[in-house]
C-alpha cells in the first residue's frame, strides 16, 4: 500500500520497498556516515587451503535461491570438486589484496512479511540474498573464526546462531534462574529490550575497535571492514527490480557471517549489566535481578536498566522504550523508572514464543496455545476431506504437536493436574475430530493406535530426554551444563550411572527444570555419561516405537 493506497505496478512496488527499507535505516542512523578508508592486507594471513574451501562448500547451503548472477549454492556445489583449487587461490588472492569484487556487496532484497496486513510496506523486513561464491568465502573467514577462542566470539549468555543453543535452551536457563532465585526466597525481576532494526545498524567502525580489543588477527579484521564497506541493495519481486541503493551500516541480514559479527558486536552485555544475569537470543535480551528486599530490587533494576540504555545508545542500537517490558515475581514492585521513561510490571511476559506468567503456573500458556490450535482446526478438517489419514497427522505432528509441545522442557513439569488434564483433553479432542469419531465410539488407546500417534506423556517425556542427553554429551550451553555437574555426585550402589542432587528448598524449586531433569535421568536405566548417541537413539526407539 503506497500513500494509503493499494498499488498494483509491481516496479512502483519494489522501488518503494527499497526507499521504505532505505530510509527507515538511514533515519534511524542520524548523522552517522561510514568511513571508507582503506585499509592494508593483513601480514598475518596463512592461505586458505583446498581443504578449507571443501569444507567450505559442505556448510554451503543447499537452497535454490540466489544472488544476482542467479546461481544457486545448489548448483555450484555440483562442481566442487573442479572449482576448489581455483577459488582457493581467488580467496588468497582477495585477502592479499584486501580487495573484495564488487559484485559480491550488491544485495538482492527480498521483502519477507512479518505480521499484520499485507498491503503494508512496514510489515515486511528485508532479507538478503548474496552470490554463492560471495557465502562461500564467507564460510572460509568463519572456519578461521572459529578456531579462535570462542569466547572472543559468542558471550556465555548468547543462545543465538551457535551450536546446540537455541530458544529452548535459552527459555530453560530463564525459567530455571527464576525458580533458582524465588527457591532461596529473593524476589526477582526480570525485563526486556526490544531493539529496532538491531541487525541494520550495526556500524563497523566500532565493530572493528571491538575486534581489536579482543586480539582477532589483523588480516581478519580488515577483510571484515573492507567486506561492510561501500555495500549496496536492490529489491526483487519476481522479474521487478528496482533501482540500487547505497547500504549505510548493517550486518546483512542473509548473510553467513552477520549474526557472528552481530554476536560479537553486542558479546559486552553481561558485564554491563553485571550482577544481575543476561539471557539473550540474537537480538532479544532478558535481564533477571533478584534481591531479598523489594526496595532493593526496584533500584537494582533501574540501576541496571539505565546502565544497559546508556551501553546500547554507544553501539549507536535504538532501543524501543514503549515495548520494553517488565515482570516481577514473589514482590510488590509495581513500575521503574528510567529518566522520563515508567515501566509498568505486567502479569504475563512473553519469552520467545512462550508466555510466562509472574507465578510460574504456566496457565495463560496453555490456554494461549490451546487457543492457537483451536483456531487451526477448521484447516485441519479441510485437509483432511482432501488427504489420507496418513498424510493428514503428517500435518498435525508439524503443525499442532510442534506447537503444544513447544519449549515443553521449560514448563511441563511446572503444570497443575488440572492443566495437564486440560491440556490432553484438548489434544485428544483434535485427534477424535481428525478421525471423525464423533459418537465417542474409540477410547483414548484406540485413538492413539488408529493416529499412529504417541501419548502426551510420552511426547513431553521424550523431548525432556533428548534435551539433557545433549546437554550431557556436549556440555552445552555452558550455564545448563555446569547446574547438572554441580548437582553430580558419586552412586555407591550403581558406580557408572549419573546421579543427581536435589538441590531445592521449596515446591517450587523441586519443579525447575534442571531439578526436574533429576526425574528424567532416574527413569532410564544406563549410564548417561558414557551412552553413546547410536545407543540413545535406540533406546528411544524402543521406548517409543
Amino acid at each position: 500500500m503506497i500513500n494509503g493506497q493499494e498499488e498494483k505496478n509491481l516496479d512502483r512496488i519494489t522501488n518503494h520497498f527499497v526507499e521504505f527499507f532505505t530510509n527507515k535505516v538511514n533515519g534511524l542512523l542520524g548523522d552517522y556516515e561510514p568511513d571508507t578508508n582503506n585499509y592494508p592486507p593483513g601480514a598475518d594471513f596463512i592461505p586458505f587451503s583446498n581443504v578449507e574451501v571443501l569444507k567450505g562448500f559442505d556448510r554451503l547451503s543447499n537452497k535454490k535461491s540466489s544472488g544476482m548472477d542467479g546461481l544457486s549454492g545448489f548448483f555450484i556445489k555440483k562442481f566442487k570438486s573442479i572449482l576448489t583449487p581455483y577459488l582457493a587461490d581467488f580467496f588468497n588472492k582477495i585477502v592479499h589484496s584486501n580487495i573484495i569484487p564488487s559484485l559480491w556487496k550488491i544485495a538482492k532484497i527480498s521483502p519477507v512479511h512479518k505480521k499484520g496486513s499485507k498491503l503494508e510496506v512496514s510489515n515486511y523486513r528485508p532479507v538478503s540474498n548474496l552470490l554463492s561464491l560471495a557465502k562461500l568465502f564467507e564460510l572460509c573467514l568463519l572456519g578461521r573464526m572459529e578456531n579462535l577462542d570462542q569466547d572472543m566470539i559468542h558471550s556465555v549468555s548468547q543462545h543465538g546462531f551457535r551450536k546446540n543453543h537455541s530458544t529452548t535452551s535459552a527459555v530453560v536457563e530463564i525459567v530455571d534462574s527464576i525458580s533458582g532465585e524465588l527457591d532461596a526466597r529473593n524476589a526477582v525481576g526480570v525485563y526486556s529490550v526490544d531493539l529496532t532494526a538491531a541487525f541494520d545498524l550495526l556500524q563497523k567502525e566500532r565493530l572493528i575497535n571491538i575486534l581489536r580489543s579482543k586480539d582477532f588477527p589483523e588480516y581478519l579484521i580488515n577483510i571484515i571492514y573492507s567486506y561492510l564497506t561501500s555495500r549496496f541493495g536492490y529489491v526483487q519481486i519476481d522479474e521487478s527490480v528496482s533501482c540500487v541503493r547505497e547500504i549505510k551500516a548493517g550486518c546483512i541480514q542473509g548473510s553467513v557471517l552477520g549474526p557472528v559479527l552481530y554476536n560479537i558486536y553486542t558479546s559486552s552485555l553481561e558485564d554491563i549489566v553485571a550482577p544481575c544475569k543476561a539471557i539473550i537470543y540474537a537480538d532479544d535480551a532478558y535481564v533477571i535481578a533478584s534481591c531479598d528486599d523489594a526496595d532493593k530490587l526496584k533500584g537494582l533494576l533501574e540501576v541496571t536498566l539505565n546502565s544497559h540504555f546508556a551501553w546500547l545508545n554507544s553501539l549507536g542500537m535504538i532501543c524501543n522504550h514503549s515495548k520494553t517490558e517488565l515482570i516481577v515475581f514473589g514482590s510488590d514492585v509495581d513500575s521503574i523508572k528510567v529518566g522520563e521513561i515508567t515501566i509498568e510490571a505486567k502479569e504475563t511476559m512473553k519469552v520467545l514464543g512462550v508466555l510466562v506468567d509472574n507465578k510460574l503456573n504456566w496457565e495463560y500458556h496453555i490456554q494461549k496455545v490451546i487457543k492457537s490450535c483451536r483456531s487451526q482446526l477448521f484447516a485441519l478438517r479441510y485437509l483432511r476431506q482432501n488427504l489420507s489419514i496418513k498424510d493428514t497427522f503428517i500435518v498435525f505432528r508439524s503443525h499442532i504437536i510442534s506447537k503444544l509441545t513447544y519449549c515443553s522442557q521449560a514448563w511441563s513439569c511446572n503444570l497443575s493436574y488440572i492443566l495437564k488434564s486440560k491440556l490432553k483433553s484438548f489434544y485428544y479432542h483434535l485427534i477424535r475430530v481428525l478421525l471423525r469419531d464423533f459418537d465417542f465410539k474409540l477410547n483414548r488407546t484406540r485413538l492413539l493406535e488408529r493416529a499412529k500417534l504417541e501419548n502426551l506423556e510420552n511426547i513431553l517425556f521424550k523431548r525432556n530426554s533428548v534435551f539433557v542427553f545433549k546437554i550431557l554429551k556436549d556440555l552445552t550451553p555452558s550455564r545448563l551444563a555446569c547446574e547438572f555437574l554441580i548437582r553430580t555426585y558419586a552412586n555407591e550402589r550403581h558406580p557408572n550411572r549419573l546421579t543427581l542432587f536435589d538441590l531445592s528448598r521449596s515446591r517450587i524449586g523441586k519443579k525447575s527444570p534442571i531439578n526436574h531433569a533429576k526425574h528424567v535421568i532416574d527413569k532410564w536405566n544406563f549410564d548417561w555419561t558414557n551412552i553413546s548417541i547410536e545407543s540413545f537413539k535406540l533406546r528411544l526407539k524402543s521406548q517409543f516405537p
